[in-house]
């Protein structure tokens, strides 16, 4: 039996600090995500013996629960619509149709081996976090190719983050009032970008003062968690985390929306995410991960979930062939395959509702950490020569 040492919450935020310090720099080296390196740095703090009195485990789960929150918030910042807009429709429709065939795939195949349609959703989403710096590493953000990938991804994780919020809604309380909670999201949604595009029109030079490097308040800041926490407050009502989720991947999208990116809040907001928040939820998903599941079992599935989610990716990219090559298409599939932050966060959600049970929930990291390492990297292997040419 392993020795347990309790230590207070303070303590393991300063583990948290150093390692978050460290892992980024280490990771780079070696070429793999740092949010890999975050969880199994928090297997580690879970297999040397680290937990936490009540009290403790109460504070680190409320940072690690927000920091799942801010890094959707971010995940939907992300999203830039000015390249967006100028690929025109065509790209969205493409990118609608890959992930309806990927879900139709999905839960084929979750059907016949009996899984279930929640694993179904999980399996539908990709990683735009490993998406994004891939495409632009290779210079290809800009062009069809590299914007249809992109488009797909984000396709991929807002449908999904949708249609889970739907369902576990459903699963927990049925159909009831609390479902017309997401349409008043969406209503708030076009509230609020309506009343930000008026705002924008007639007080430009009032608005820029909240994105100066120097504004001495930090409003931009302070506006841009009053405009997250509106939404995610909504989720409340109904006590459904996904509906949190859905509210700020909405609230991330809003700003983008409106501003564009590329300003200093978006870099503010990203320093505060991925400098603190969002390694305390990583970690925290280590530490809590169950190496018993995996070893009971869950290492079994781990291969069969792997074929599941290269199959239901790349099948559905050979519509990039009305475009591009058949290289160009696998590829392309290949990249969608990588999975990392949401597929995690569902997986929670999934465990926490009692949707899957922790030898799923194990072979679920696994694959993630599989496919965030390995399918960037042989995505990179067949553009290698465009590249360098």
């Amino acid at each position: 039996m392993p020795m347990t040492l309790t230590i207070s919450p303070y303590v393991l935020l300063l583990a948290i600090a150093v390692f978050a310090f460290l892992i980024p720099v280490l990771s780079g080296r070696i070429g793999v995500p740092a949010v890999v390196g975050e969880i199994i740095c928090g297997i580690l703090f879970g297999v040397l013996g680290f937990s936490l009195e009540a009290e403790g485990r109460i504070v680190i789960d409320f940072l690690a629960s927000f920091g799942l929150i801010f890094l959707m918030f971010l995940v939907g910042l992300e999203i830039d619509f000015s390249k967006v807009e100028v690929h025109g429709a065509k790209l969205f429709i493409l990118g609608t149709l890959i992930f309806i065939i990927t879900l139709g795939i999905s839960i084929f195949l979750t059907t016949k081996l009996d899984f279930g349609l929640y694993l179904a959703l999980v399996l539908s989403t990709s990683a735009v976090g490993l998406t994004v710096p891939t495409i632009r590493e290779l210079g290809l953000l800009k062009s069809d190719f590299g914007q249809t990938i992109l488009i797909s991804a984000f396709i991929a994780d807002f449908a999904t983050v949708l249609l889970v919020t739907v369902y576990t809604l459903h699963f927990k309380k049925g159909f009831t009032w609390e479902m017309f909670l997401i349409a008043l999201i969406f209503v708030l949604f076009f509230i609020v970008y309506y009343v930000g595009k008026l705002a924008i029109w007639h007080y430009p030079e009032r608005l820029s003062e909240w994105f100066k490097s120097d504004q001495p308040s930090e409003i931009g800041v302070r506006a841009a968690f009053a405009l997250l926490l509106v939404f995610v407050a909504l989720s409340e009502i109904a006590d459904i985390k996904t509906i949190a989720i859905l509210g700020a991947f909405l609230a991330g999208v809003m700003l983008s929306l409106l501003f564009r990116g590329g300003t200093v809040l978006e870099q503010k907001l990203f320093g505060i995410g991925y400098g603190f928040l969002i390694p305390i939820f990583f970690i925290n998903v280590g530490m809590l991960f169950d190496l018993g599941a995996l070893t009971r079992g869950g290492i079994y599935l781990v291969p069969m979930l792997l074929l599941m989610a290269l199959a239901v990716k790349i099948a559905p990219s050979l519509l990039f062939l009305i475009w591009h090559s058949l290289k160009d298409s696998i590829s392309a599939g290949v990249l969608l395959s990588s999975r990392l932050s949401l597929i995690i966060a569902m997986a929670a959600v999934g465990l926490e509702l009692g949707l899957i049970d922790t030898t799923m929930e194990s072979a679920i990291i696994v694959l993630a950490l599989i496919t965030s390492i390995s399918c960037p990297t042989i995505f990179r292997r067949m553009h290698r020569k465009e590249k360098k040419e």
